[in-house]
């Protein structure tokens, strides 16, 4: 591959990220300000604790999300709330954050959906150069993103998945943003969160005996659990975060206005959660493995030399 200069000022948020051989880098790219603790938050904590450089990107600022309960004085300036927010969650999980810098698009139906700096109206060409930016200037091993669900059907996280698998396949190919610089480089391994539809069909039935419906779930009743979750079959790696329970716990409280709660759910004691319930699952992309297949490391196997 032929040397690219890097553009001056282009990625202002990495400072320190120079490739080193051997050195273990996971980008994790995600829609809102919270995936990064709500979702794969123990599987980047334990890597962040074992020596992996870790980078977080967040696409939007959450601009368009509600408020828990006795935040609602921060509506007027919720985008400033949850950056500090999400900065004090990075760092506890001990992450390097990068933001792309788009407006919350809301949920399905919301009349955020129209607002023309809404992610899911950027320009995708612009959009996926900004993850390639970083693939090629981080340059990780392994790429993590949503699934093409988008976990419970957000546009912002099914946008986010379709521009971070386009810029993961674009990094490597030199004929691809060739006014992006550094060098192209390929990543080894994408892979998308994922949860299994058996853990969403035990929350649904706790649901039903707590006179909740499940069809109406979240703050704003409008997600249908009966309708998410991805087949075991699928889920090809999963990592156990049960010694950084309490390092995403942490992160996750840094989320206040967001609900920022103890644990996965109320409706389960924490050590029991703790106990049978701290791994996180994911589906590899690539390269492609068939179903059944398993993995309990997203580095495993890797040639960390020759990256």
């Amino acid at each position: 591959m032929s040397e690219m200069p890097a553009e001056k000022g282009q990625l202002e948020s990495i400072t320190d990220s120079k490739d080193a051989a051997g050195k273990r880098r996971l980008l994790a790219v995600l829609a809102h300000p919270d995936d990064e603790s709500f979702g794969m938050g123990g599987t980047l904590a334990r890597y962040a604790a074992e020596g992996v450089d870790v980078h977080i990107a967040i696409a939007t600022d959450g601009v368009a999300g509600s408020v828990a309960g006795g935040y609602e004085y921060a509506l007027k300036e919720l985008a400033e709330v949850r950056r500090k927010e999400l900065e004090a969650a990075v760092g506890v999980l001990g992450g390097k954050l990068h933001t792309l810098g788009y407006r919350d698009s809301g949920y399905i139906g919301d009349p955020a959906n129209q607002h023309p700096d809404a992610f899911i109206n950027s320009d995708f060409h612009e959009a996926t150069g900004k993850v390639v930016a970083l693939i090629r200037s981080i340059r990780p091993q392994v790429v993590v993103t949503h699934d093409e669900t988008g976990g419970y059907y957000h546009p912002d996280h099914i946008h986010c998945w379709k521009i971070t698998k386009e810029a993961f396949e674009a990094a490597g190919d030199p004929s691809r943003y060739p006014e992006i610089g550094p060098a192209p480089y390929q990543p080894a391994r994408l892979y998308y969160t994922a949860f299994s539809n058996r853990m969403v069909k035990l929350f649904s039935f706790l649901m039903r005996l707590r006179g909740q419906d499940p069809k109406r779930a979240g703050r704003n009743k409008d997600i249908d659990w009966t309708r998410i979750g991805i087949e075991p079959r699928r889920l090809n790696a999963r990592i156990n975060y049960r010694k950084y329970w309490d390092v995403k716990v942490a992160a996750g409280a840094e989320h206040p206005s967001q609900g920022g709660g103890p644990s996965r759910s109320r409706m389960i004691p924490e050590p029991i959660q703790k106990r049978f319930m701290a791994t996180e699952t994911f589906i590899r992309a690539y390269p492609p493995v068939p179903d059944g297949y398993r993995e309990y490391d997203l580095f495993a196997g890797l040639n960390l030399d020759a990256s």
